[in-house]
């Protein structure tokens, strides 16, 4: 399977777990059967997309790092992504006046309440997917056509757009600054695991 290929199958597996959600639908499936699908398909594809990663030639900028390297950038990326993301909360709030609470992040937090099994998804598929969807796929590729700033810009564009929430400035701060950890830390996991973290760390302290 040739580089192009890799990525060809990249973005179809996670358009397919996109769409399954709207074929459960279409079959009136719904509860909890919804939810283990949903889960068990991101499980799936998310180990598909990671065996697809594997397969890939790195990018230039790419290398593999040692442990101490990436524990260092996954704990400055999940502190910066939590305080930009407040920053832009409280930017977002003053400029377009949106509600202090995210609609994308209430839904999850009553998806998890009721059907705990989810958190799979949302805390560890999830961000795995988007980043190497949006990050390796999209910024990675965009780069040598364009540049390293018009390349993280529209792929936190489309990282927000992805997301259909009100806080669109939100997620276009963290798309870009995930870019950056990406092109820093030279790996996509890097970003990965900071995108995990700040996740977990924004549910638990939206739950109290």
């Amino acid at each position: 399977m040739t580089f192009p290929k890799n990525q060809f199958f990249t973005l179809l597996t996670y358009i397919l777990l996109l769409l399954l959600g709207s074929i459960l639908n279409m079959l009136s499936i719904t509860g909890s059967i919804y939810f283990i699908i949903l889960t068990l398909g991101a499980l799936v594809a998310t180990g598909i997309m990671m065996y697809l990663v594997k397969l890939d030639q790195k990018f230039p900028f790419e290398s593999r790092p040692t442990l101490n390297h990436s524990l260092q950038w996954i704990i400055l990326g999940t502190i910066g992504a939590i305080v930009l993301q407040y920053g832009a909360i409280f930017l977002d709030q003053l400029i377009f006046h949106t509600s202090t609470s995210s609609q994308n992040t209430m839904q999850l937090l009553l998806m998890i309440k009721a059907y705990p099994y989810y958190f799979l998804y949302v805390l560890i598929c999830a961000p795995i997917m988007e980043e190497v969807i949006f990050r390796r796929l999209f910024f990675a590729n965009l780069i040598k056509p364009t540049n390293i700033y018009i390349a993280a810009i529209i792929s936190a564009f489309l990282f927000a757009f992805m997301h259909q929430d009100t806080r669109f400035l939100v997620y276009v701060a963290m798309g870009l600054w995930f870019s950056f950890i990406y092109y820093k830390s030279k790996n996509i996991y890097i970003s990965a695991g900071s995108h995990i973290l700040m996740n977990a760390i924004v549910l638990t302290i939206s739950m109290r």
